[in-house]
């Protein structure tokens, strides 16, 4: 009965990551992603959040441990982040309000690592804050030219209250890539 709760809890997991088939691949973007759980279910998140016709958001994450309690916390998180992550708020504000509510369900016994960035198709600037996590990497194919994006502040749940947050903000050339992941790759 554990075993098949756990293939339910992994199944309903999934669906709350979004599949590489449904990520954008038109002439202004191409995304594609890989996820695979160091166990059945895990704290591993990515999202694609479109914010109006212009903008959209994008995000990696990773809760710190493994396992139920990860990914619980995971849900919980990807909730917020898809609730509070619209057009009109800014990526500091965002990381105040995640943190507040991070803190509150994890009561200190956890903590998020993020990335999270809003991209204009039209002006082609990339904003973005590091939240602790891996930095992502951004090629310009054109310049030959590796940037880490590594601008942000601490992790997610870390602390009451985050003292400084430094947003970060290129201007993407074509063509480029951004190569996102989490620890998992790195272990």
């Amino acid at each position: 009965a554990l075993k098949k709760e756990l293939e339910l809890a992994s199944k309903m997991q999934n669906m709350l990551i979004p599949s590489s088939s449904i990520l954008p691949k038109n002439e202004k973007i191409y995304m594609t992603s890989f996820y695979l759980p160091h166990m059945d279910v895990g704290g591993d998140y990515y999202d694609y959040i479109p914010l109006n016709r212009n903008e959209f958001g994008f995000c990696i994450a990773d809760v710190s441990g493994k396992g139920m309690s990860a990914a619980l916390l995971m849900s919980n998180f990807q909730a917020n982040l898809r609730a509070l992550f619209t057009y009109d708020i800014s990526l500091d504000a965002l990381i105040e309000k995640l943190n507040d509510r991070v803190l509150h369900s994890a009561n200190g016994e956890k903590f998020i690592t993020l990335f999270v960035g809003r991209f204009n198709y039209k002006t082609r600037e990339l904003q973005y804050i590091n939240a602790g996590h891996n930095q992502p990497m951004l090629y310009q194919k054109n310049k030959r030219e590796l940037i880490l994006l590594n601008k942000g502040c601490v992790g997610i749940g870390m602390i009451d209250e985050i003292p400084i947050i430094r947003k970060g903000s290129v201007t993407v050339e074509e063509p480029s890539k951004i190569i996102c992941y989490t620890d998992g790759l790195v272990e």
